[in-house]
């Protein structure tokens, strides 16, 4: 059996758009930005750390095959979609859109519009979007609330294709995100599966073999490495265990 492969990826190294509306940093080539090399891994497409200021967000705009996850770090955002579905998602909140044959959404950063006690505040947060098992499929929605305590015990399994226990379901079976909170000093081993990418939504860790990361840092790894993750400062970590 070969040995495992480990491949750093820092936060500077993201593509960047930035736009009068806000910033995304994306881990993996997307729209105006290209790299052959850099097309994904495994079945995820996608990974944008997003920040949107109050007001005006993404607007009417088209998805098909793809189940896109939206996990919030910070502030909250409008979700409405062709289907019907309309919601604010905030933190401690997993919300898994599957696009299906096709659906058109619009995500605003204006839920203090809706609710005059929500503070008009910069969003921070995930979205990820994975290549679904069958294309062409239904559109389908679904939001659930997660135990944001939870995440400081162990992993939570927050979105999921196989394990029944995960917040929300996935159309990507060999496919579970993970989530912890990590305290200063405290150690995780990461999840193990064919491929694994963990991503530093928050704090800084230190990585067994690798040395401090910092939020916005992402390791690959491909093979089986059970790697140890100690918190330096309160941290939070977006793990997805993948199968090739």
């Amino acid at each position: 059996m070969s040995a495992p492969s480990i491949d750093l990826r820092r936060a500077g190294q993201r593509f960047l758009t930035r736009t009068d509306r806000g910033e995304s940093r994306h881990a993996f080539s997307f729209g105006q930005h290209y790299a052959p090399d850099n097309v994904g891994f495994g079945p995820l497409m996608v990974h944008n750390d997003e920040r949107l200021d109050p007001g005006p967000g993404y607007d009417d705009h088209p998805h098909a095959d793809a189940e896109i996850l939206t996990w919030v770090l910070s502030g909250s955002l409008v979700h409405e979609d062709s289907s019907g579905n309309r919601g604010v998602v905030h933190p401690g909140l997993a919300q898994r859109m599957t696009a299906g044959s096709g659906i058109v959404h619009a995500e605003r950063n204006d839920a203090y519009r809706l609710d005059p006690t929500r503070a008009a505040e910069p969003v921070h947060f995930v979205q990820m979007w994975l290549r679904p098992d069958a294309p062409g499929g239904p559109p389908s929605y679904q939001q659930q609330v997660v135990d944001l305590a939870a995440l400081n015990g162990d992993w939570v399994p927050v979105a999921s294709g196989a394990r029944p226990d995960a917040a929300v379901t996935l159309g990507t079976q060999d496919a579970t995100l993970w989530v912890t909170r990590l305290g200063a000093g405290e150690r995780r081993r990461l999840p193990t599966a064919s491929l694994v990418h963990a991503y530093v939504a928050a704090g800084e860790v230190e990585v067994e073999t690798l040395g401090l990361l910092r939020a916005g840092d992402a390791v690959r790894v491909r093979g089986e490495a059970a790697l140890e993750v100690t918190g330096r400062v309160v941290a939070e970590l977006l793990v997805w265990a993948m199968g090739r």
